[in-house]
């Protein structure tokens, strides 16, 4: 929500004092490679022309909640000494969404940013934050014995963590402007994470993450002069 805010205002911010600018929004997927995780979520972005064929765009995605197949298990400890077993083995999967605003140069081919058809691209960097959360079942891997209010994690154990991340990348795409009625538009982008700053322990084994992630974003572009 602060990150749709934020758009919001610059968006106002640069229709005062710039030109032309156009606002996009849509869809896409997200797949981290090695994870066999892909999310699907939503984009809101701003695209400034600096001529032509030349613009710096920022755009803001969302992809949405998801569980993972996989599952893990975690050993549970009796908060009392007469529980009986002491100890349990709890299956649990993870639940991981992804926040992230890139941006960069897009350099148009064939013809310009705001006619007819065309093909661009260009470099992108991005910042964003992998959040993991554990789901855990009601009852111990035998199907047996419920844990909750009986038993908890190790003491220093996380069940949520956030990984948060810097990367550089490349993209690719191509749109279609309608004239009067906006631009629709197809990119992907493969973006590579240089660095990485976990909160915790949680953070810092999720599985979800993942440092190359590629995204295919798609959706509706509004020019504004």
């Amino acid at each position: 929500m602060k990150v749709l805010w934020f758009l919001s205002f610059t968006l106002l911010f640069l229709n005062n004092t710039i030109a032309q600018v156009s606002v996009s929004g849509g869809m896409g997927l997200m797949n981290g490679f090695a994870t066999q995780r892909t999310s699907y979520g939503f984009n809101l972005g701003v695209e400034i022309p600096k001529s032509s064929d030349l613009t710096f765009y920022i755009r803001a995605s969302a992809f949405l909640p998801k569980v993972e197949a996989d599952t893990n298990y975690a050993n549970m400890t009796a908060l009392s000494q007469t529980t009986f077993p002491s100890t349990l083995t709890v299956p649990y999967t993870q639940r991981s969404s992804t926040y992230l605003i890139e941006g960069g140069t897009r350099s148009y081919m064939i013809n310009d940013y705001d006619n007819g058809f065309a093909l661009y691209g260009g470099s992108v960097f991005g910042v964003g934050v992998n959040t993991t959360s554990a789901k855990f079942s009601k009852k111990d891997y035998t199907n047996q014995y419920q844990w909750e209010g009986l038993y908890s994690l190790p003491a220093g154990t996380n069940a949520k963590g956030s990984i948060y991340f810097l990367g550089i990348g490349v993209q690719g795409g191509m749109k279609y402007t309608i004239p009067v009625r906006g631009t629709i538009f197809l990119d992907v982008t493969g973006l590579y994470s240089i660095l990485n700053v976990a909160n915790n322990d949680a953070g810092a084994q999720s599985m979800t993450y993942a440092k190359m992630n590629f995204l295919v974003q798609f959706g509706y572009r509004r020019d504004f002069y």
